[in-house]
């Protein structure tokens, strides 16, 4: 014998269910909905339940979806999943998913479908929300690397032009003051003054190589490629590790923000093979052709795992300041190591 309070609580589960519910019969016309779908249409009862095809309920640019899928269940399919669009009674649209299940008598008859629907309004505001951010973190991003190179040449330049031309001055000032003593005197002070001026010249040379990490004044001058040889030669006598570069770049310079982008993705890249790889030689490919360009850095070292790195060794690598940096001028990274066998990352930009 049925309990009564079970018929009840089951109907009241299905009519104030927080998903939408109803059945459609052979000929398209709505059996049943609950209460929770008929809510969000705005409609009553005695408006659609027996009366209307549940197509009407959707959208035109969804109606012909809806009947497809409608027609592969009465001809045999088990299920449906579709996502559309709603429309209300007062004329508003609301986004949401269907599932539909065809119900068979037991001759295998198709009797009607069963459907629970889903409103997908939140999460659509919720991706809405998410994409706007996401631009809104691209833009600032992108302007916070655009005041970032800003600031690094003014400090190079800073750096090049003033502090380094008074080293020098200062430098030749010595020299000569060193020239006019007397005998005697340079004999007993000669030695340290040739002291000051050597650590002279070496914090001259120090300040360059600093201006030079901020902003290189040949690539400004010069370009991307006379640019990565110089960075190569740099990094070889530092480091010791051999460095080879091959170019392809044909035609003129390329926009100024895609040369800065390569440049510190191959700087980056190669601080981290001076700090992680323990590599004994490195190749650098600079490619250009019409439909853009890339950079490959390849390094012999010892690798690491990719699949297996976390955000936080990502970091430490520097790739997601490179994906930045690549993304900003719509370009993209891609990184490829094994462990034992190197690493190789790729800087691609698409034609501007």
């Amino acid at each position: 014998m049925v309990d009564r309070n079970d018929v009840l609580g089951s109907r009241d589960l299905y009519e104030n269910a927080p998903c939408g519910y109803h059945s459609v019969g052979p000929d398209g016309t709505i059996l049943r909905m609950n209460r929770t779908e008929l809510r969000w249409l705005g409609f009553t009862r005695r408006e659609l339940v027996g009366v209307r095809p549940f197509v009407t309920t959707l959208h035109r640019r969804c109606a012909r979806s809806y009947l497809r899928a409608f027609g592969a269940l009465r001809d045999g399919a088990p299920r449906a999943e579709l996502q559309a669009e709603f429309v209300r009674k007062d004329g508003s649209v609301f986004p949401a998913s269907l599932c539909i299940a065809a119900v068979r008598d037991r001759a295998g008859g198709f009797v009607a479908t069963q459907a629970t629907v889903l409103d997908l309004s939140a999460r659509r505001r919720a991706e809405e929300d998410a994409r706007r951010y996401a631009a809104r973190l691209r833009t600032m991003s992108r302007r916070l690397l655009e005041a970032q190179e800003t600031e690094r040449r003014r400090l190079s330049a800073e750096l090049h032009d003033r502090i380094g031309q008074d080293l020098a001055a200062v430098n030749l000032d010595l020299h000569l003051l060193k020239d006019q003593l007397p005998v005697a005197t340079r004999a007993r002070v000669g030695a340290r003054l040739d002291d000051v001026i050597a650590r002279i010249e070496s914090t001259a040379d120090g300040v360059r190589d600093v201006a030079g990490a901020l902003r290189p004044p040949v690539l400004d001058a010069y370009g991307l490629v006379v640019s990565l040889r110089t960075c190569a030669e740099q990094f070889a006598v530092r480091t010791g590790i051999s460095v080879l570069v091959e170019d392809r770049w044909s035609g003129a310079r390329a926009d100024v923000d895609v040369e800065t982008a390569l440049f510190r993705v191959c700087q980056e890249a190669l601080t981290n093979v001076m700090r992680h790889a323990g590599a004994r030689l490195v190749r650098i490919a600079l490619d250009r052709g019409p439909t853009g360009a890339s950079l490959s850095i390849d390094d012999d070292g010892r690798g690491f795992d990719v699949e297996r790195t976390g955000l936080a060794e990502y970091e430490g690598l520097g790739i997601l300041g490179m994906r930045e940096r690549l993304s900003a001028v719509g370009g993209e990274l891609l990184v490829d190591s094994t462990p034992g066998r190197g690493t190789r990352i790729v800087a691609r930009v698409p034609g501007r």
